[in-house]
């Protein structure tokens, strides 16, 4: 049976199965889920009468969560996509239109495309919904704040570009002799300017010495550094990797544990699941990530290191804690690359 015809209480049966599928790694689990509080929420929000009715909110919530923070890997958590991205975006804006980093990343996806019409409505839409500070969970960091404004001008500017060569390209019975003769290359100057700065500045390489700015090619061409853990975001899979070895993919939540076990953790700071909250959320009755969905996300982490060449274990349980807790036992150093804009989950 299709999860539309499924009825509501069906679907909440299913919903706890996907969620566990999806802390299993299972592929398809992730977009079932979210189809599952689509239906959710369409069946709920078209039956006012309904006993679920109060519960509408939170599921409206974890649908708008799941499609933003998620959305580019709705095919699969190990590749990004951008068709699908477009879509989950889409979808959680005809939800709650004022979602600022939703519109944000429309907004590049669109620019990427080329389409300047739709990056300047995105873009203002993303800049408006900042500054009413509603949806704060969504808001824009500083960096895509900065490449909202540039990003606006180029596009408002390639529009004149084209605009301008269209009018030149005109064959009309009209007076033409007293028409501006505005100049085309001030426009080429801003836009080239604007477009080397966000290349620039688009990559960043975070190492246990700090952070540096870089073109991809950079990154692409950089060479690892031997014993050395190598967390590379750049392109559609996130892989690991250590001395050359096996490029191993990451789910997007991999990722975050990862990233911030490597940049925030040692001995004397480990991670509890708390941590962690924002990534998982198969919770117990009183709102608490259970125990064993952290230990089994370390656990599957650690196999994903082992397999790119990690013999030794680096995530190290904290003995006499009071709680479970890991940390990065600083035993190599890290090289992490990603886009300057990008936004994680975890707080660094």
């Amino acid at each position: 049976m299709s999860i539309r015809r499924k009825t509501i209480e069906e679907l909440l049966d299913l919903e706890g199965e996907l969620i566990q599928a999806r802390t299993d790694e299972q592929g398809g689990a992730l977009y079932q889920l979210v189809s599952v509080y689509e239906a959710l929420f369409n069946k709920i929000s078209a039956d006012p009468e309904s006993e679920y009715t109060t519960s509408l909110p939170n599921i409206k919530k974890k649908l708008i969560n799941y499609l933003v923070k998620y959305g580019t890997y709705m095919k699969t958590e190990y590749r990004k996509d951008d068709n699908g991205a477009i879509s989950a975006l889409k979808l959680a804006l005809s939800i709650e239109k004022d979602i600022p980093i939703a519109h944000y990343r429309l907004g590049f996806l669109r620019y990427k495309e080329k389409n300047y019409t739709k990056t300047m409505n995105h873009f203002q839409h993303a800049l408006r919904f900042q500054e009413k500070g509603i949806n704060k969970e969504y808001k824009m960091n500083d960096q895509q704040v900065y490449n909202t404004h540039l990003y606006l001008a180029n596009s408002a500017l390639f529009i004149a570009k084209e605009t301008q060569d269209s009018l030149k390209g005109l064959k009309l019975n009209v007076n033409m002799e007293n028409l501006p003769n505005y100049e085309t290359s001030p426009l080429y100057d801003l836009i080239s300017q604007n477009e080397l700065y966000i290349a620039n500045n688009a990559y960043t390489i975070v190492t246990p010495d700090g952070k540096r700015l870089c073109i991809k090619e950079e990154c692409e061409e950089l060479s690892e550094p031997a014993n050395t853990i190598i967390l590379d975001l750049i392109n559609n899979e996130s892989v690991v990797s250590f001395n050359g070895g096996k490029e191993v993919r990451l789910s997007k939540n991999h990722v975050e544990m990862l990233r911030l076990f490597l940049m925030e953790s040692n001995k004397d700071n480990p991670l509890t699941k708390n941590h962690f909250y924002d990534l998982f959320s198969r919770t117990g009755d009183n709102g608490e990530i259970l125990s064993n969905t952290y230990t089994r996300n370390i656990t599957r982490l650690r196999y994903k290191l082992a397999e790119a060449g990690l013999e030794k274990m680096v995530i190290e349980n904290k003995a006499g804690s009071r709680e479970t807790a890991y940390f990065y036992n600083q035993q190599f150093p890290y090289l992490i690359m990603h886009r300057s804009d990008e936004a994680f989950l975890l707080s660094e």
